[in-house]
């Protein structure tokens, strides 16, 4: 009798029908949604250590950890859906001298930056505030270009990649490339919205030409590389979480009462952004 062989054939033809279904995967628009007089409102843990040398010699090392508020104020919206945008960092020094944040800068309690952004996170445009000078809105410009992602302009799935880059002329190194590359990980749940949960890794150039805090000129070119992961609700169209990882080498020179030297800095940043209020 062969009979007992039925149950394997069928077995074997429900894994074929299962092998020919393709599953359809959840498609979702990643795009920024701005409505006028809206308020966001993050918090903000950074951590930084860092190096400095002169002539290949270490002449300082630091470590600093800090929390922030950042604000996000929409002033505007135009019929394209490009918002005008104030963000607001205010540091949150904590009482108590032993408190690890109470070593950041007084002197760097708050400051603002406007921008106009389209929905796909493209920044078009930065305005000078009194908080910034011409220098820093230059550097703050090259960043945004490097470091936001901007967004396909058709919907994704899972899995999905695409990356960003920037052709840059530096001083000495030429036709340079900055290039970012970010993969839609999953689709999630977290904090009670719907993600897309996007990674990311790339390199940053950037170059600066300013005074410091003590009135030195500084020029320098700042060299990043990034790791993080952004959750972006899709249906509200905003960042709900971000963390990110940075690794930094800068070289320049500092010339301070007619004296230049020439330095090099490496170190590393952590920064976590948490969503705290959507009004």
């Amino acid at each position: 009798m062969k009979f007992f062989k039925l149950p394997h054939i069928w077995f074997l033809a429900g894994i074929l029908i299962l092998a020919g279904c393709d599953v359809e995967k959840k498609e979702v628009r990643l795009s920024f949604k701005f409505q006028p007089n809206q308020k966001r409102q993050y918090s903000n843990e950074v951590k930084v250590s860092s190096k400095t040398y002169e002539s290949g010699k270490i002449v300082k090392t630091g470590a600093n950890a800090y929390r922030s508020v950042i604000k996000e104020d929409v002033i505007s919206v135009a019929d394209s859906g490009r918002a005008r945008i104030r963000l607001t960092d205010i540091l949150d020094i904590p009482a108590g001298k032993d408190s690890e944040f109470a070593k950041a800068d007084p002197r760097e309690e708050e400051w603002s930056l406007e921008y106009l952004m389209a929905p796909n996170g493209k920044v078009l445009e930065l305005y000078p505030s009194d908080s910034l000078n011409t220098e820093l809105v230059t550097f703050y410009k090259n960043y945004y270009e490097q470091a936001l992602p901007v967004f396909p302009e058709h919907p994704v799935t899972e899995g999905y990649s695409w990356s960003q880059s920037v052709k840059l002329i530096v001083k000495n190194e030429g036709i340079t490339r900055a290039e970012t590359t970010y993969r839609v990980r999953a689709l999630v749940r977290e904090a009670g919205y719907d993600c897309a949960v996007i990674e990311y890794k790339g390199n940053m150039i950037l170059p600066f030409r300013g005074k410091d805090k003590d009135g030195a000129l500084v020029v320098k070119l700042e060299k990043i590389n990034s790791d993080g992961k952004i959750y972006f609700a899709y249906r509200e169209g905003m960042i709900v979480r971000q963390e990110e990882t940075y690794s930094i080498e800068s070289e320049g020179t500092r010339s301070l009462n007619g004296a230049t030297k020439e330095y090099k800095e490496i170190g590393t940043r952590y920064n976590s952004l948490i969503l705290t209020a959507n009004e």
